[in-house]
């Protein structure tokens, strides 16, 4: 056959497959824009660690169950789960006829395999990991003494079985990330940036770095085909720049903090659209005893927590939307503890405490830097200028780049930072024993309390909700007492929406994936 001809049926190929793809979708069907304030630190859920990553991810991947917009666990690809009566193990029956983006059905064995690859030396996993540790058999996959992870037994194709070496009565709610087998064995290990392998509503296309990450709607989608075509989130550092694109039409969607949302929250042209909601994010103070030696004493971390004012805070940076933070857990979520006792700002007693540690008037201590990334300077700033003032300690502002300072936080690496918690499930063990338990790779100024860590340890095989938030007060009075840290805040999500896009579900837990998204 001539070559012209070959062509000629290629191009009359791509007109038929072009036609078919558009006759999927409606024909007012749109993109849905939005706009992120960097790259997200990774793309593939094996490694996922981050806020931004995860407002992507949530999209694409799936678990057992997530929350609803009322932040209540709802099934997903768990149908239901059944506890062993020695408390010690489930058993999940799976959604049937959930395809993978790859067209595969969903099943036991990618659970299996999304978990063997979490645990897989080497795997530099994220988040979902601390999930895995209580499997019979995990730790022996993490030293690569196995090759299979014992404790998962594939039933049958819908039925997954899980076992742990000690109870683990919050497993079937954690927020996991099930991968396609099939794709992801097929594609090789740096397959997350060629192919999409999860089951959500939209399907990895890819990630320009600095300009955009885009998705495309999964059309076999178990939950109902997506109304909009693409989720498009465009890379846009200064949300200035991203209100500008809001108001020119550029954009549907834009998430707002810090000076850009105080002064939209003054501006009536835009109550229309705001939508705004208390999220289940602590911010808190991070102080690396093994970085800054003044730190290892109780007295100077006090005072380095008492030497600002919390409401002060909340009404100047955030313009009112927010509220302080006294402990350790967000508003909202099971566990909070409505009456730990509020840090009162005292510049007196924080002078005092100063002195006594042996650095009166801020003399003697090392040279020290707050981090934090460009889009919370004016935090950072504000709290050194309170350390100057109250303390006489000329604490200098760090700004770093974002994945950089992820990494160096994670490492272990910051000596001095604020930064911000997002719950991953709606139950105060999140906070807890991701951010303070000394084990947790998300500990990130590696603080050390043997005490809290048992208490800890034993909120997790308690299956009594009551019995087990009274242990995580026990647990946050233990660390609040030793000013392990302190908390800031907790901030209000404040975005725009345009007035055609219906469907935006704003929650305590950031959006849900935006599959029921409509652009009129």
């Amino acid at each position: 056959m001539p070559v012209t001809n070959r062509v000629g049926l290629g191009g009359l190929a791509a007109l038929i497959a072009a036609a078919l793809l558009l006759g999927a979708f409606p024909a007012a069907a749109k993109p849905l824009r939005t706009t992120i304030t960097a790259d997200p630190s990774m793309i593939d859920p094996v490694t996922y660690s981050e806020l931004i990553a995860g407002d992507i991810l949530k999209n694409i991947y799936e678990g057992f169950t997530d929350t609803d917009k009322d932040g209540k666990i709802v099934p997903v690809l768990a149908e239901s789960w059944t506890a062993d009566a020695d408390n010690l193990g489930f058993r999940f029956k799976l959604r049937a006829g959930v395809r993978f983006h790859s067209g595969r059905l969903f099943g036991a064995r990618d659970v299996k395999f999304t978990f063997e690859q979490l645990l897989t030396p080497g795997s530099r996993a994220g988040l979902q990991l601390q999930y895995l540790k209580k499997i019979v058999g995990a730790d022996a996959m993490q030293k690569g003494e196995a090759k299979e992870l014992a404790g998962v037994t594939v039933i049958d194709d819908l039925t997954v079985h899980v076992r742990f070496v000690e109870p683990e009565v919050l497993f079937p709610i954690y927020p996991f990330m099930f991968v396609d087998s099939g794709i992801v064995a097929k594609a090789g290990p740096t397959w997350w940036q060629t192919v999409s392998a999860g089951t959500g509503p939209f399907r990895f296309v890819h990630w320009r770095r600095g300009q955009e990450v885009r998705l495309a709607a999964h059309r076999d989608y178990w939950g109902g085909a997506p109304k909009a075509t693409e989720v498009v989130f465009l890379v846009v550092p200064s949300e200035d720049t991203a209100v500008s694109m809001f108001e020119a039409g550029e954009v549907e969607l834009v998430t707002l903090g810090g000076d850009t949302a105080r002064r939209v929250l003054r501006d009536a042209k835009f109550r229309p659209m705001l939508r705004q909601t208390p999220v289940a994010q602590v911010t808190y103070l991070g102080m690396n005893q093994a970085l800054y030696p003044p730190f290892r004493d109780k007295r100077v971390r006090e005072a380095f927590c008492i030497a600002f004012d919390r409401e002060g805070m909340v009404r100047g940076l955030l313009g009112g939307a927010g509220q302080p933070l006294f402990g350790q857990i967000a508003p909202g979520v099971a566990g909070y503890n409505p009456a730990f006792p509020p840090i009162r700002h005292d510049r007196e007693r924080a002078r005092r405490l100063l002195a006594e540690a042996g650095f009166p008037n801020g003399q003697g201590l090392p040279p020290l830097k707050i981090a934090n990334t460009a889009p919370n300077r004016n935090e950072v700033a504000y709290l050194a200028d309170q350390y100057r003032q109250v303390l006489n300690v000329p604490v200098e502002v760090d700004i770093v780049e974002r994945t950089t300072f992820i990494r160096a936080m994670n490492a272990g690496e910051v000596p001095f930072f604020s930064w911000g918690w997002s719950a991953g499930f709606p139950d105060a063990y999140y906070f807890l024993s991701q951010m303070w338990h000394s084990k947790s790779a998300f500990n990130r100024p590696r603080y050390v309390n043997t005490a809290f860590d048992q208490v800890i340890d034993r909120a997790s095989s308690v299956s009594d909700n009551e019995a087990r938030y009274r242990l995580y007060h026990e647990a946050e009075k233990l660390l609040m007492d030793d000013w392990g840290t302190c908390g800031l805040f907790v901030r209000s999500t404040i975005a725009l929406v345009r007035p055609n896009v219906k469907g935006v579900e704003l929650t305590a837990f950031r959006y849900l994936p935006f599959g029921g998204v409509v652009i009129e």
